[in-house]
């Protein structure tokens, strides 16, 4: 399997993951004693870096960073909105902007740090 394959295979195994985490009700606490809302900005943040890895070899770093962090947010606010279609799960507007966070902070993180690889680089 490619690795382009693998990528889009784990781009959609995790987005299957955070689907059934945010609409299934009674899902059983994982043991980590995380505050919800930092569960949140971590989930969304590796959903970015997992779109990010995914869209770089067929657009630039800004780009990829941008549509990255957009996606993952655009399927955050998916998965709030149709919480609200199960009776025991509720729309949070802070859960929201906890996955938008975590998406721009990761999208940021992965841009600048390329940034800074490639001036170094250039610097050698």
């Amino acid at each position: 399997m490619t690795t382009r394959r693998l990528l889009i295979a784990a781009n959609l195994a995790f987005a299957t993951l955070l689907l059934v985490l945010g609409v299934v009700p009674d899902i059983p606490e994982i043991g980590a004693d995380i505050p919800d809302v930092a569960a949140h900005g971590i989930a969304y943040a590796a959903q970015t870096v997992l779109l990010f890895a995914m869209l770089l070899p067929s657009t630039g770093r800004c780009s990829a960073a941008i549509l990255a962090a957009l996606a993952a947010i655009a399927y955050g606010g998916l998965v709030e909105g149709l919480q609200s279609f199960q009776p025991a799960r509720t729309v949070e507007i802070r859960d929201l902007g906890a996955n938008a966070l975590g998406a721009v902070v990761a999208a940021t993180l992965l841009y600048l740090v390329g940034g800074r690889e490639r001036q170094v680089a250039a610097d050698e």
